[in-house]
């Protein structure tokens, strides 16, 4: 049998390795437009392959479908899947890492094994079309033609386009009938309506809530990065995700809480001891100058250095509650995920195409998107154990 898979990321090159695992004389070839495989693979976890996650929460993935495939094959059975084939990882936290902790080893590795079990990897080549013939599959690429008996979709999604990301084959898809949701990016920096110019490149720890149309619905405690425009950081990026997920809002509001180990009270009792302690401004003993000057005027402090009581009580509820509001997220080009794809209604429970015969659909090409920490390689992996089995038979 000739099984022919789009795409040669993390759910591509897992399945093909399935595939193998189950019958060696399966004849595999994976085919990319990119000149190497697992591009993106290598800019994961910071080049350090953030795998997976060993806790998966309610809004972890944007839909049930994605969360259900995760749970079949969680993360207990993906590290001995990655040992079963001379891949150890690690754990730092609830994360899971290859032992390396580079991207780069683990992908060299990935590859060399896949070629060792004689998986074909072609290079350079578009889809251009592909057509049903009986049970057979024709894929026309931008340099050849092949003839498949299962052809498997995992060219992913908008983000990342240095990397080789597109929406060209969701295009394909929707002139073929597909119902494809249109692609977003995910995981991402966003922009704010405020002035962050003077605090660019700078990093406070804090407590980030989202609250879209003045109900909160997503918390973490992270760092923030202020660029330019916007803020940027993991608990950022994961916002954004929950914002292109609830397309229908009026008004989005990020606010920050600097001091989430203390009431309000208690940071107005320190803030009134340290106000007397303190020759200068009592915000350079616990920011950078350029962070505590923000805060003082943004939170409408006039004084420089020795602030009046009723000052200090504002000045307390304002470090618990800064707000920024919502404008845009950032493109493609800082997007991690991409949210939107093709629909579960359009696949069966195998990810097989309930309208063509022998033609399945894994990865980051379904709408399916997870949150920073692994889960969407997670989903990768899992979703190409998922159609593995239909397409062996």
């Amino acid at each position: 049998m000739k099984v022919g898979i789009l795409g040669q990321g993390a759910s591509g090159i897992f399945l093909a390795l399935m595939l193998k695992y189950e019958d060696e004389s399966i004849d595999v070839t994976i085919i990319d437009k990119n000149a190497n495989p697992g591009r993106k693979l290598l800019a994961t976890g910071n080049g350090r392959c953030n795998l997976g996650n060993k806790v998966i929460e309610d809004n972890s993935y944007n839909c049930e479908e994605a969360k259900a495939i995760v749970e079949e094959f969680d993360v207990t059975k993906q590290v001995e899947l990655l040992e079963n084939i001379g891949l150890l990882t690690r754990e730092i936290g609830n994360l899971i890492y290859p032992y390396s902790l580079s991207a780069k080893s683990f992908v060299d590795y990935l590859v060399e094994y896949a070629k060792q079990r004689k998986i074909k990897f072609v290079n350079n080549e578009s889809l251009l079309n592909y057509e049903m013939f009986g049970d057979k599959v024709k894929v026309v690429t931008s340099k050849k033609n092949f003839s498949f008996d299962k052809f498997v979709i995992a060219s992913g999604n908008g983000s990342y386009p240095q990397l080789g990301g597109s929406t060209s084959v969701l295009s394909l898809l929707t002139k073929k009938g597909y119902h494809v949701i249109d692609s977003k990016p995910g995981l991402c920096p966003i922009r704010v309506e405020e002035n962050v110019r003077t605090v660019e490149n700078q990093r406070v720890k804090c407590n980030v809530s989202l609250i879209i149309d003045k109900k909160t619905v997503y918390e973490e405690n992270g760092e923030v990065l202020f660029k330019k425009d916007g803020l940027s950081g993991i608990a950022i990026f994961n916002a954004s995700s929950i914002l292109a997920r609830s397309p229908k809002f009026k008004k989005a509001i990020i606010r920050l809480d600097l001091f989430p180990e203390k009431s309000t009270d208690e940071l107005y009792k320190e803030l009134t001891a340290l106000n007397v302690i303190s020759q200068k401004s009592l915000l350079t003993g616990m920011f950078t100058k350029e962070i505590a000057e923000f805060l003082r005027k943004s939170s409408g402090m006039k004084n420089l250095y020795i602030f009046t009581p009723s000052e200090i009580r504002k000045l307390a509820l304002y470090l618990k509650n800064i707000e920024f509001t919502y404008k845009e997220s950032y493109g493609f080009n800082d997007s991690q995920v991409s949210i939107g794809g093709i629909k579960f209604s359009d696949v069966d429970e195998n990810l097989e195409s309930k309208t063509e015969k022998n033609v399945f659909f894994i990865g980051e090409v379904l709408d399916a998107d997870g949150l920073c920490g692994g889960y969407n390689i997670m989903f990768a992996i899992a979703s190409a154990y998922r159609a593995h089995k239909k397409v062996l038979n």
